[in-house]
């Protein structure tokens, strides 16, 4: 299913990102459950020293790439290309060091921010909040992916930081809610976590896509500049080339 590519209001990205979950939300809700279903597996059955050292895992290395597959996924289907769970996370494999290597940095310095004082760590967490959209789409890294995302921030930044509230609190407050009333079960209590997780954390990504995308739109006419490749594609012979990464990054 493709979705008209174009800058949207407030309302409507965050309408979008209900559509996209709803109508793709086997793949996407999959390639969240590769981690949280395990995960949960693991909390189960390990002690609470374990735990705490596979939640660090998580939060460090599992959580990016399961988030990069989500972004990967997302922007495809946005762009109208197919893909499955496996083709998602196999296309962050070549990028892999280079994304979590950035994604730490990143983290590190906003971690930083915060220490020294919070104003700053609160600017540049929202400043670079579409980093990783940068990273996967574009294929830049390190200095230049926080960058680019500030370059499409700028101008933006109360309106990024509501798109990301929003998202947030629509994804986490029934998460949460859920998440209490499952503790009471016991073995399946975990287990139910991780499905309700793999959905929630689909919505968040999808809306931070739709939102760099929205970004692209109004500061460089990625829109217009897609309609014309498409024009050019369907003026050739053969098939159109893979979306894994957008043909216009």
């Amino acid at each position: 299913m493709a979705y008209d590519i174009h800058p949207r209001s407030f309302g409507e990205i965050l309408d979008l990102g209900f559509r996209i979950v709803r109508d793709n939300i086997i793949l996407l809700a999959g390639i969240a459950a590769v981690v949280f279903i395990p995960l949960a597996v693991l909390q189960i059955i390990s002690s609470s020293a374990a735990s705490g050292l596979i939640g660090l895992l998580f939060l460090l290395i599992v959580a990016p790439v399961m988030q990069a597959a989500l972004t990967v996924a997302i922007a495809n289907v946005y762009l109208g290309t197919p893909i499955t769970i496996d083709e998602a996370y196999r296309s962050v494999k070549p990028i892999l060091a280079p994304y979590l290597g950035t994604f730490l940095l990143i983290y590190l310095l906003i971690v930083l921010g915060f220490v020294c004082l919070i104003i700053p760590g609160f600017y540049f967490m929202i400043g670079w909040s579409l980093a990783a959209q940068v990273m996967i789409i574009e294929r830049r890294f390190g200095m230049e992916s926080m960058s680019r995302s500030r370059a499409l921030v700028r101008g933006a930044w109360w309106a990024t930081f509501g798109i990301a509230l929003a998202a947030s609190v629509i994804s986490e407050v029934p998460t949460l809610a859920l998440t209490a009333l499952w503790s009471f079960i016991p073995f399946l209590g975990p287990l139910l976590t991780g499905a309700t997780r793999s959905v929630s954390a689909t919505y968040l990504a999808a809306v931070m896509v739709i939102y760099y995308f929205d970004r692209r739109c109004r500061v460089e006419d990625f829109d217009l500049r897609l309609l014309a490749e498409q024009i050019r594609s369907e003026g050739q012979s053969g098939p159109l080339p893979s979306a894994g990464v957008s043909t216009v990054a």
